[in-house]
């Protein structure tokens, strides 16, 4: 119930933030406002996790070519100076607001305010 709750609320009073940003990205960089991406869940359940998109939206295809900059160990893809990223993305991140449509995922209950971050079906099917 906290979830909800608290997703709602957060949704409510941080939408003309949530609008803003959303109008930011489309002025500064063609494609969807928000990036999609297969995330597995409690139990092995998949669901589409929402981001406000910080890359430009051929990212994910030239992730491969940039596999050798990555700075984590194992399967995660963290690189510093991302190249991909659009006008604005570095400080969307560096504030964490590209993180806020997944309150959209909280109140669907596909994740939880609290606890581990859901891993990606890529990093997911690289660890076992």
């Amino acid at each position: 119930m906290l979830d909800i709750a608290a997703s709602a609320a957060g949704i409510i009073l941080l939408s003309p933030m949530l609008a803003a940003v959303a109008a930011y990205i489309k002025c500064v960089s063609r494609g969807p406002v928000f990036f999609r991406q297969e995330r597995m869940g409690l139990n092995k359940r998949t669901f589409q996790m929402l981001k406000f998109r910080t890359r430009g939206a051929d990212a994910e295809t030239r992730q491969d070519a940039l596999g050798n900059m990555t700075e984590a160990d194992g399967p995660a893809f963290k690189i510093p100076n991302d190249p991909r990223l659009i006008p604005g993305g570095s400080f969307l991140r560096r504030h964490s607001l590209d993180e806020f449509p997944q309150l959209w995922n909280v109140l669907r209950g596909d994740m939880s305010l609290v606890g581990p971050r859901p891993l990606s079906r890529r990093d997911y099917d690289l660890l076992e």
